[in-house]
């Protein structure tokens, strides 16, 4: 016969249980770890290089996009339909979920005709080429 050392073996109790609750609680079952992704921004001098980390995010989930003078960086991974999960059998376990980021940039000063984006490894690189400054224009102005 086997002795028990707590009570709890016997009820099946569960003692990370109330620790899961508590994350559960405070943090929610669907993290928003995404929604603050880390960047670093470099000054090459004759561009702008945007390294962006997105884990775990496909390259087709992944958007840019200019308007004006404001690139937004976008990307949305989203959670399986019922039919896709059915396909993959029961979790057991469940931490990746939907997930989402946006940023936006103020890119007044880069030529947007010649941006070139690379998504290797989980990480976006985004060159942004300066604008050329204008050539000063001088001219003779008549007298009438």
């Amino acid at each position: 016969m086997m002795t028990y050392l707590t009570p709890f073996e016997r009820t099946g109790y569960d003692l990370f249980r109330s620790m899961r609750d508590w994350e559960n609680e405070f943090f929610g079952e669907k993290s928003t770890a995404m929604s603050s992704c880390k960047t670093d921004i470099r000054d090459t001098g004759d561009s702008y290089v945007l390294e962006a980390e997105l884990p775990g995010f496909q390259k087709d989930e992944i958007k840019i996009s200019v308007e004006s003078d404001t690139l937004t960086l976008s990307a949305v991974h989203k959670e399986k339909t019922e039919e896709e999960k059915a396909k993959d059998g029961t979790y057991l376990r469940r931490e990746r979920s939907t997930s989402s980021y946006e940023q936006k940039l103020d890119i007044s000063n880069v030529d947007t005709s010649k941006l070139h984006a690379v998504y290797e490894n989980g990480v976006l690189t985004l060159t942004m080429p300066k604008k050329q400054p204008a050539a000063p224009v001088s001219r003779q102005l008549e007298i009438h």
